[in-house]
């Protein structure tokens, strides 16, 4: 199925997110068609290690979802988030990348791209200190 359907097809959905999972690290097979549409690329690694800056190391699990949450609601519409690995971390108490963003994407259009590999209603990411399975529901 071409993106474009795909993004039309997101638009009639009670949460607006699609989510892709991207092992080969092509995601600007993805973000440019969308950029060249209005929609704005976020560097998710770059944004979390930017608001982890100003929290002190042993309140970072406690106070890191607060953070996201605000620096979320300060982006526009219609988004790609992409380099989403940092979520899965244990230092960050390994967030779940589609529920983290999820919530909200019942007021914005938001486009995921997750490494790992589907497993039934699964994404599993490997690391080398483990596996680490996150749970995901269908976004319809």
């Amino acid at each position: 199925m071409k993106l474009s359907e795909l993004i039309k097809q997101l638009q009639t959905n009670y949460y607006k997110m699609l989510v892709i999972v991207d092992n080969g690290h092509q995601e600007e097979k993805i973000i440019r068609p969308l950029q060249a549409e209005g929609w704005t690329a976020v560097d998710v690694t770059d944004a979390i290690l930017k608001l982890i800056e100003t929290i002190p190391e042993n309140k970072l699990k406690v106070r890191i979802g607060g953070k996201i949450k605000e620096w979320f609601n300060s982006l526009p519409d219609r988004l790609v988030l992409y380099n989403t690995s940092i979520l899965y971390s244990p230092e960050l108490g390994r967030l779940n990348p589609v529920g983290a963003f999820k919530y909200k994407s019942r007021e914005k259009e938001i486009v995921v791209l997750l490494e790992g590999h589907l497993s039934g209603n699964r994404i599993q990411y490997s690391s080398t200190r483990g596996l680490i399975t996150q749970k995901w529901t269908s976004v319809k």
